[in-house]
C-alpha cells in the first residue's frame, strides 16, 4: 500500500514537470526561431540591397550565420535539449518557406536553413557548451559553421557538377569561416565584458527576462517574422 501511495504522490510532480518542460521548448522554439526569422528578414533583405557594397565583411553568410548560431546556442541553453534547435531550424525554415511560396522565389534558403540548423545542432550535441558565450561556444560555432559551409560546397557540386570545388572550399569554408568565426569571437568578447560588467554592479535582469519568455511575447516573435518574411520577401 505504501508503495502505491508513493508512485501516487511522485506521479503529478513528474507530470507537471513534463508539462513544463514541454511548455518551455515549445516557446523558447517560437521565441528564438522567431528571432531568427526577424533577423533573416530584415538583415537579409538589407544586405541584398542594391546600396550596399558586396563584400565578405557583408555578405549574408559572415553575418547572418554567427546571429543564427547564437540564438540556436541560446535557444539550447535555455531548454537544454539539442532537439529544439532542430525544431527551432523547422520553424524559421517554414516561415521562409511561406513566403518563397507566395513570392515565387527559389527554396534555397529554406534548404539553408534547414542545413544550418542540422549543423549546429549536431555541433551542440558533441561539444555541449555550458555557456552560449564561452571558448567552448566558440568551438561549437566552428564545428558548426565548418560544417554548415562545407555541406553547401556538396551541395553546390551535386547541382553543379562542373563548378570548381577547391576553389569554393577555400571562399566558404575558409575565407568566409573564418570572417564569420572573427566576427563571433569579437562579438563575444564584448558581451562577455558587459556580462561580467552587469554582475559586478549586480543589476537585476529578472523583470526583463520575464517579458522575454513571456509565452505571448515568444509567439508574437513568431507571428513578426512571419509577416516581416512576407513584407520583405
Amino acid at each position: 500500500m505504501s508503495n502505491c501511495y508513493t508512485i501516487q504522490a511522485l506521479g503529478v510532480p513528474i507530470m507537471k514537470l513534463n508539462k513544463s518542460k514541454v511548455l518551455n521548448t515549445i516557446f523558447s522554439v517560437l521565441l528564438f526561431g522567431g528571432l531568427w526569422g526577424i533577423f533573416e528578414a530584415t538583415v537579409g533583405t538589407l544586405l541584398h540591397m542594391t546600396f550596399v557594397t558586396r563584400s565578405i565583411f557583408l555578405a549574408s553568410t559572415t553575418i547572418l550565420v554567427p546571429i543564427a548560431a547564437f540564438l540556436m546556442g541560446a535557444c539550447y541553453k535555455r531548454t537544454g535539449s539539442f532537439r529544439s534547435v532542430y525544431y527551432m531550424g523547422l520553424l524559421a525554415a517554414s516561415i521562409k518557406a511561406i513566403s518563397c511560396v507566395i513570392s515565387g522565389l527559389s527554396f534555397n534558403p529554406v534548404w539553408c536553413m534547414l542545413l544550418e540548423a542540422l549543423s549546429f545542432g549536431s555541433a551542440l550535441l558533441v561539444i555541449r557548451p555550458k555557456n552560449v558565450i564561452s571558448l567552448s561556444g566558440l568551438g561549437t560555432f566552428v564545428l558548426g559553421s565548418t560544417v554548415y559551409l562545407m555541406s553547401n560546397v556538396v551541395l553546390k557540386v551535386v547541382n553543379n557538377p562542373n563548378i570548381d570545388v577547391l576553389a569554393n572550399v577555400q571562399k566558404y569554408v575558409f575565407t568566409y569561416n573564418m570572417v564569420a568565426t572573427l566576427y563571433t569571437f569579437a562579438t563575444g568578447a564584448i558581451l562577455y565584458g558587459l556580462i561580467k560588467f552587469a554582475q559586478a554592479k549586480s543589476f537585476n535582469f529578472s523583470k526583463i527576462k520575464k517579458v522575454i519568455y513571456n509565452p505571448a511575447f515568444a509567439s508574437s516573435m513568431a507571428a513578426i517574422a512571419l509577416v516581416l518574411t512576407i513584407v520583405l520577401k
